[in-house]
């Protein structure tokens, strides 16, 4: 059973909420402190027509351009044929990753991973949590964006030597390709992940 928790900062209010990682996402999780919805309907912004999205299909690992309008019909790898994950790839949230689903969610993407480990104690991690949420807004179908809490994961944390957050973490073609200690800012981080796109 998966008992791991983020803390979700309310639209309204600001507050810090504790929420299950089963219900990221939900309309049902609401703010302690004013009762706001703590995850507002976004509408996931409608890609253009012309626009082509490269998606590593997680068994053979090839490179495949998918046209915008096909990445809801089940696409099939141009090399194996088997089907191409692209449910969430739009999505302009972060994902939460846990020790349970770390593989799948980061090793096997279809996309370039930026993984953000943060811990509920550390307000340097408060004070990035906005630029890596930005990122992922404006870089959804290029790069997946991940956050992984270290209280909850220590899985991960100990796989990783982490000591210290916020750290960032690049996964590119289901390998680790660079780890940094702190934070960065948004331009810095589309220029660190624009060579693996």
């Amino acid at each position: 059973m998966d008992t791991s928790t983020d803390i979700v900062r309310c639209p309204q209010c600001r507050a810090g909420n504790r929420v299950p990682a089963e219900k990221a996402g939900s309309p049902a999780a609401k703010c302690g402190r004013c009762g706001a919805r703590l995850f507002p309907d976004k509408p996931q912004a409608e890609p253009p027509p012309e626009a082509v999205y490269k998606v590593r299909c997680a068994a053979c690992g090839a490179k495949n351009r998918v046209p915008a309008g096909r990445l809801d019909g089940s696409p099939l790898c141009g090399r194996c044929r088997q089907p191409l994950a692209t449910r969430g790839l739009l999505s302009p949230a972060p994902v939460l990753v846990t020790d349970d689903d770390f593989d799948e969610k980061v090793l096997k993407s279809p996309l370039p991973v930026l993984l953000f480990a943060w811990a509920p104690w550390c307000p340097s991690c408060g004070a990035v949590t906005p630029t890596i949420e930005q990122f992922a807004a404006e870089s959804a179908g290029r790069v997946r964006v991940g956050k992984v809490n270290i209280d909850t994961n220590r899985g991960i944390a100990d796989r990783f030597s982490i000591m210290s957050v916020p750290f960032l973490f690049v996964f590119a073609d289901g390998e680790l390709k660079e780890s940094m200690p702190g934070g960065l800012q948004k331009h810095e981080l589309m220029l660190k992940m624009a060579r693996y796109l």
